[in-house]
């Protein structure tokens, strides 16, 4: 997510997020430099020029701020998908939400640090779990998302878990796919993705002809 795709922010959410960037660039800096066992708070802290009382404001343990920002994404993108159109389907609104807003702040990024964020991640169990958790939170944002825009219960009924299973899917085959191979704009991944999804070509048959 960038500043200027979101017109409506105020100055203060953008220095947030700025704040946050800054502190995620520090702290994968410095693992990478010093390795994760050697990585303090105190040290991303100095780098990112905060006080290590403000790195909590933004996460609550020095792994949070090396893995995908998915559930600070979630959380921020979960109004714009209820706010879609209420036409669109509950996978379109999720994927149009997606496409438009970039949630891991990927499009524009350097692909080289994200692959050297993502490595990290790989090499590490305690960051890989912190991760995967991430991602669940990001599952059930939408969850709840699709959910209101249906308004159902998501306890009971198996759609919004369904859809949001699917578009995280979706947003991790992409990436990975484009940390691995940036031949191909993340962009046109992401919407060749949900394409796959919504053509229902993942279970139409195959045409042996």
């Amino acid at each position: 997510m960038t500043e200027s795709e979101i017109p409506t922010m105020g100055l203060r959410e953008r220095k947030k997020m700025q704040t946050r960037r800054t502190i995620r660039g520090a702290a994968l800096d410095l693992a990478i430099e010093l390795g994760l066992e050697n990585l303090t708070v105190e040290a991303i802290a100095d780098a990112a020029n905060i006080s290590p009382r403000t790195f909590f404001n933004y996460f609550a343990h020095k792994e949070d701020a090396l893995v995908t920002d998915a559930a600070a994404a979630a959380v921020a993108l979960r109004p714009h998908i209820v706010a879609r159109p209420p036409h669109e389907s509950p996978l379109h609104a999720v994927r149009a939400v997606i496409t438009e807003y970039d949630p891991f702040s990927l499009v524009n990024a350097d692909r080289k640090r994200a692959l050297a964020r993502q490595k990290l991640v790989q090499e590490n169990p305690r960051l890989l779990a912190r991760q995967l958790g991430a991602y669940a939170i990001l599952e059930a944002e939408f969850a709840q998302a699709v959910a209101e825009r249906l308004d159902v219960d998501p306890e009971a009924d198996l759609r919004p878990a369904l859809v949001a299973s699917v578009a995280a899917a979706a947003m991790r085959v992409a990436v990975t796919r484009w940390t691995a191979d940036d031949s191909v704009q993340l962009t046109e991944l992401l919407v060749a993705c949900f394409d796959e999804l919504e053509g229902g070509l993942l279970v139409a048959g195959t045409d042996t002809g």
